[in-house]
């Protein structure tokens, strides 16, 4: 490490570890010059100095609204002086912009996902900077319009595709960090504009909550997102094992990109399997602690049986 993390980094960077991110270094930052983006990019360039990185910015394309095409030339212009001024042969721009009108959230949004997309392979994880507020947003909007509980599930840390390190961490929090490392920002001016439902809710709705009681934005962004981890641990979870085996044989790699939780309940599954059924949670902990290390094998005695962890398998004999 060739300087010392912060407390703000150090966090992410166990997010990182436990979605099994950690020795990933394929990443496509979705950067729209904004605040939240750009401390994405600042932590990442700290914690992933040596990781290739896309940084990818889809400009909205043209508007009625000469102040709004102004920001998005001004953002494009911005980040690319950004990523040129890091002289980083593993940092490129991607950019794209929209030829139709994009009228409505829906559209834009749907439309710079499909750019996102295009830009990823195989071996690419995409990281977007949403954060506690933005899922606060989020369910507020599904609760407003409908939701069953998948819409809880639907917005995770890591679901194999997109990898969100600020789910747990607010605004505030964000915006303190910048401060402090001087970041650079560029304000989106349709951030203000009540006429999407989504500002109206962040600068109507929850400013009055705050208004009428202390902390009311963060405890009830604090409790859905509780009640969305809840719901996660009381789903039914299916073993990924290896098709390969004839004996029951977990993928290793599966494994580690479940959350903390999932581990433990992976792994109470996967000892039931073998028809273990006596052992306590220190021992799903212990168990959980000798499987979070980095080496391709790995073996140890616990519960009677031998664990033997190859690259791509967990094992018991």
């Amino acid at each position: 490490m060739s300087e010392v993390w912060t407390a703000f980094e150090h966090h992410i960077w166990k997010n990182l570890k436990e979605s099994g991110l950690d020795l990933h270094d394929n990443f496509i930052l979705a950067v729209s010059g904004g605040l939240d983006s750009m401390v994405l990019l600042e932590v990442f360039l700290k914690l992933k100095p040596k990781a290739k990185l896309k940084v990818a910015y889809f400009h909205h394309g043209p508007s009625e609204d000469k102040i709004l095409i102004e920001y998005r030339d001004r953002a494009r212009d911005f980040l690319k002086h950004k990523i040129s001024g890091l002289k980083n042969e593993n940092i490129s721009f991607f950019t794209e912009e929209s030829q139709e009108r994009l009228a409505t959230e829906n559209e834009m949004r749907n439309s710079r996902w499909q750019f996102l997309k295009s830009l990823m392979s195989s071996d690419e994880v995409l990281v977007t900077a949403h954060h506690l507020d933005d899922r606060l947003e989020t369910l507020l909007l599904k609760m407003i319009r409908g939701t069953s509980i998948d819409g809880f599930l639907s917005f995770k840390m890591w679901n194999q595709e997109i990898f969100r390190p600020f789910l747990e961490t607010s605004k505030t929090d964000i915006l303190s960090y910048s401060q402090k490392q001087g970041v650079d920002w560029i304000e989106d001016p349709s951030n203000k504009d009540e006429h999407y439902l989504r500002n109206w809710i962040r600068e109507k709705w929850l400013k009055d909550l705050d208004a009428k009681v202390i902390s009311g934005r963060e405890n009830l962004a604090k409790s859905l997102y509780k009640i969305g981890q809840y719901s996660s641990e009381n789903q039914t979870l299916e073993l990924v094992c290896d098709p390969r085996s004839e004996s029951i044989v977990l993928s290793r790699q599966w494994y580690v990109s479940l959350s903390k939780a999932d581990q433990l309940r992976s792994l109470a599954l996967f000892l039931k399997k073998h028809q273990i059924y006596t052992f306590t949670s220190g021992q799903l902990e212990e168990i959980r602690k000798r499987l979070d290390k980095n080496q391709k094998d790995i073996t140890f005695e616990l519960l009677g049986k031998k664990w033997v962890i190859k690259a791509s398998q967990i094992m018991l004999q």
